[in-house]
């Protein structure tokens, strides 16, 4: 009889600690479900709230630097480093590529200001920045295509001839 109660007794233990470990799992799995569909939501909503749209470009054809200007027209703002992040396609039309951000070194490259900014150093809904577009040749007189794409997806593009 009392090996009955000490036999019980560690089926008892061992069902309550196989019920607690469930249970952890269970929780633990709860959890990160949650934090990956938060931060999805997130993303989501970040880039819901990104809008930006190229508003004009310009060039000198016997100069190999090239401006475009772009205005956030989303409700998110953008800070320095998000704004560096992006990608941003250029050159002739049907013979583009992806120049990355420097602001000094050999071209490609291409370099920002925000121009109105106020102070903060923050682009802002309804700032403009001017892209500085430093090719690897003087630009000529042929169309050039310009794609920005923000950190978020989001994207703007602009055809133009220098000039």
């Amino acid at each position: 009889m009392a090996s009955n109660i000490i036999s019980e007794t560690y089926l008892v233990v061992a069902a309550v600690i196989a019920a607690s470990v469930l249970g952890g799992a269970i929780t633990f799995g709860t959890m990160n479900i949650s934090d990956s569909m938060k931060a999805a939501w997130l993303n989501a909503n970040d880039r819901l709230k990104t809008s930006v749209e190229a508003i004009f470009a310009f060039g000198d054809p016997d100069g190999s630097i090239a401006y475009v200007f772009v205005k956030n027209t989303g409700k998110r703002s953008f800070q320095d480093g998000e704004i560096k992040f992006s990608d941003v396609f250029f050159g002739p039309r049907g013979s583009f590529t992806r120049i990355p951000y420097g602001e000094s070194g050999s071209p490609p490259r291409w370099a920002y200001i925000i121009v109105n900014d106020d102070g903060d150093h923050v682009w802002e809904p309804g700032e403009t920045i001017k892209i500085e577009l430093y090719w690897t040749s003087n630009l000529g007189s042929s169309d050039y295509y310009f794609k920005f794409v923000t950190p978020f997806g989001r994207s703007t593009e602009i055809t133009f001839t220098p000039g």
